[in-house]
């Protein structure tokens, strides 16, 4: 327990590190959470390594998987450079459509289809993490804060009087109480955020934060669902072993996957319509 303590605060404070250290801080991060959690993905759904050649071309492909995500990422962080950045990740394109036509004893399909869900799941998102520090990098923050309250509170609900499970076929533990719990808890946390704090994280009033935090939890819950789906299809407890008493990079960001594309929809919205 003293391990994964220490272990969780190690990591909040990098993401806070990260987000609030400046331009370069933040890129770091992104760059750091992207390659990480691309190569436990691919890591973990591709079939074990029979030989030596087989690793060795296992390695090649995360590698130029990990370089994808990282051109992603550093695009979408400049946009300065977005044609230069756009013009690179065709590169990458093409260098994974090609390098597979070398690969005589892989499912092409199955492998191309790895390697591209990394781009479109994991990558993506992280990249779009930038669009949501274009309001603010106090704004990215406390959707990080709001993912850690609505698993705290669904978790703390949950194992007190969960009853009704949620998607018991993927993730048996799940229970609505929990689910109701936590979202109870995350829009209250934002709203009050909206309230004492609204300069902080985009000026939004206090009826948009909650829907900020409606949607986190809503939108992080499906994001937590579908990396179980995924662990069990392919019959892991965890995505790597990266942290201590947490599991991998993946196991941590799952729900701030879905969370990111989601929010920047309905923020979207909201200045678009209000």
């Amino acid at each position: 327990m003293l391990k994964r303590a220490i272990f969780g605060a190690v990591y909040v404070a990098v993401i806070i590190a990260g987000i609030l250290g400046g331009p370069y801080a933040l890129l770091l991060l992104l760059l750091l959470l992207s390659t990480l959690a691309v190569n436990e993905f691919l890591m973990m759904v591709a079939p074990p390594a029979e030989s030596r050649k087989e690793a060795a071309v296992g390695l090649l492909l995360r590698s130029l998987d990990c370089l994808g995500a990282a051109v992603m990422v550093v695009t979408f962080w400049n946009p300065n450079m977005i044609l230069e950045g756009f013009m690179l990740y065709l590169l990458y394109v093409v260098a994974r459509l090609s390098v597979q036509l070398w690969l005589h004893d892989r499912d092409a399909i199955r492998s191309l289809g790895e390697s591209f869900m990394a781009q479109l799941y994991i990558a993506l998102p992280i990249s779009l993490m930038n669009y949501v520090c274009f309001f603010t990098p106090h704004l990215l923050l406390l959707l990080f804060i709001l993912v850690w309250v609505n698993d705290t509170f669904a978790y703390l609900v949950g194992s007190k009087f969960g009853r009704h499970r949620l998607w018991e076929r993927i993730s048996p533990k799940k229970s609505w109480e929990g689910f109701w719990g936590g979202l109870v808890a995350t829009v209250i946390c934002a709203a009050l955020c909206g309230y004492f704090a609204n300069g902080w994280f985009g000026g939004f009033a206090e009826w948009k934060m909650a829907l900020i935090g409606l949607i986190v939890t809503v939108s992080g819950t499906i994001g937590d669902l579908v990396e179980s789906m995924i662990k069990r299809t392919v019959g892991v407890k965890d995505s790597s072993h990266l942290i201590p008493g947490h599991g991998g990079i993946l196991d941590r960001i799952d729900s701030i996957l879905m969370v990111i594309p989601s929010v920047i929809i309905v923020v979207s919205l909201i200045e678009y319509v209000f």
